[in-house]
């Protein structure tokens, strides 16, 4: 849609259409709201991602009545984990390999399809407080840039799902995002053709001393690398091809010929959080409010749980702004998504420990059965429990 056309005022503006934002803005639409959906990239588009959805994040885009569209990817139920000359095979609850590319145009279709309007190549950026067309205030104002084109528009509610490198509130020190100083990067890239070793339904995860690399095969026989990189290395190796072939050489992964030709993407530092999430009448949700590592598709489960957390609030957020409602979803946000990242902190500890990896695989081997209760209770927690979002 041309901006010409586009409604001057809307219950919620959702800015960002990774899964966070479309997620939201769906369910809201499904509530009976008006919502628009904004995103700056063409879409669909590549992004660096682990590719993976865990059984209890599809469980949750069931509940959101949007489980046929993780199941567009094949499924998986092993984890293969190396560390130098280590290697171990160990089950995991099956979930599904899907590209960002396509859970993400699906994603934004069925939005559409729930009567959200959805601008591509759209830039936005956040204007003051001020009145609605019958000047009772009450919205906030949202500055629309499409090429040469400029409109602006209002809102009962603005949602913030712009991502990592979200620039939303950033003069605002309370809601700032802040970095880690030890953070790593993404960088993802995919493939047509890889060797027989990377076999469909298994995740690959090779541990290195300046990273990992996870491998998986998505739709279409494609393979999906994502990785985790100390950016020193990075750019003393000369790039993420170095990087990551050394990575997966170090782990005795056979080398991917496809990758010299590959297109690559990056992002920026991956560990960060707000300590608050929001302003007056604006609410932040997915990958801008923070993350933490590992970079293996766990995201994609909290961007889930987190538009159904967001939703009651979003609800009296139109109806009637009140200003605790920042500090409820801070709150709330803490409780439903910083608990299930605190149990990645556990895992990116130990992935930065590769020496400590080594050492674990030899057990996992000899005694598979001691390592199934740890994958059950990590899905586990990525749970969405039934009482959220309700």
């Amino acid at each position: 849609m041309s901006l010409e056309r586009l409604a001057r005022e809307w219950d919620v503006v959702v800015i960002g259409a990774g899964v966070a934002g479309s997620v939201s803005a769906y369910r809201l639409a499904c509530r009976g709201l008006s919502v628009l959906l904004v995103e700056k990239s063409l879409w669909p588009r590549d992004k660096p991602c682990g590719g993976c959805i865990s059984a209890a994040a599809l469980q949750a885009l069931d509940d959101a009545g949007l489980g046929e569209v993780g199941h567009a990817g094949p499924p998986f139920s092993r984890l293969r984990l190396a560390s130098g000359r280590h290697q171990a095979l160990v089950g995991l609850p099956s979930g599904r390999a899907i590209s960002r590319r396509l859970l993400d145009a699906r994603l934004a279709e069925r939005a559409e399809a729930a009567g959200v309007t959805f601008l591509t190549m759209t830039h936005a950026r956040l204007e003051p407080v001020g009145s609605d067309a019958q000047g009772r205030g009450g919205v906030r104002r949202i500055a629309l840039r499409q090429a040469d084109k400029r409109f602006t528009v209002a809102a009962r509610l603005v949602i913030g799902g712009d991502g990592l490198g979200s620039r939303l509130l950033h003069e605002d020190d309370a809601a700032a995002l802040r970095v880690a100083t030890n953070s790593r990067i993404g960088m993802g890239a995919t493939v047509d053709d890889a060797p027989g070793f990377y076999e469909q339904g298994t995740i690959h995860m090779a541990c290195g001393r300046h990273g990992y690399v996870g491998l998986v095969r998505v739709e279409e026989g494609r393979l999906n690398l994502g990785a985790a990189l100390d950016p020193n290395w990075v750019k003393r190796s000369g790039g993420p091809l170095a990087a990551v072939t050394a990575i997966l050489d170090e782990n005795a992964f056979p080398p991917i010929d496809a990758l010299s030709a590959a297109q690559w993407q990056g992002t920026p530092h991956l560990t960060r959080r707000r300590s608050r999430l929001g302003a007056e009448r604006v609410l932040i949700l997915g990958d801008a409010a923070g993350y933490v590592e590992p970079f293996t598709g766990e995201g994609m489960g909290w961007a889930v749980a987190g538009a159904a957390a967001i939703e009651p609030l979003a609800l009296q957020a139109v109806q009637a702004w009140r200003g605790e409602l920042v500090d409820e979803w801070t709150a709330r946000h803490a409780e439903v998504i910083r608990a299930r990242q605190r149990s990645c902190r556990v895992i990116s500890a130990l992935l930065r420990r590769p020496w400590l990896v080594a050492a674990m695989l030899p057990l996992a081997n000899a005694a598979p059965g001691m390592v199934a209760p740890f994958t059950s209770w990590l899905n586990r927690r990525y749970a969405l429990d039934p009482r959220e979002g309700r």
